[in-house]
């Protein structure tokens, strides 16, 4: 189930009708529940600064798990991390670096979901 779909900010120059470049899912993983952050197709997610969400209680999540590209630069497959307990709703600060596929320089994203 999809838990929150995120957008760019207008400086990252995607219009409000463009669909939303990242969003993060949720499935269940045995007692736990796995958020996979996954992004729109000609945008690579920087692994060398895995992408973070900091929870109301101050807890930081790393979606470090997924298969990284030969450099190891950017992930191959959507970042996962594993959230304790059953959660339909996560509320906090997702922090993400991430670069078009024409450019060269990855740009640091900052959403409260």
């Amino acid at each position: 189930m999809t838990l929150v779909a995120l957008g760019f900010a207008a400086a990252c120059s995607h219009s409000s009708t463009d669909p939303a470049p990242l969003r993060v899912t949720a499935t269940p993983s045995g007692p736990d529940t796995r958020l996979t952050l996954r992004a729109e197709v000609g945008l690579k997610i920087n692994a060398r600064l895995p992408p973070a969400l900091e929870l109301g209680d101050g807890t930081v999540l790393r979606f470090r798990t997924g298969l990284r590209t030969a450099d190891s630069a950017y992930y191959a497959e959507p970042p996962s991390a594993v959230l304790p307990g059953r959660h339909t709703r996560v509320h906090g600060t997702l922090r993400v670096s991430v670069c078009r596929d024409d450019e060269q320089v990855c740009r640091g994203v900052r959403v409260e979901i």
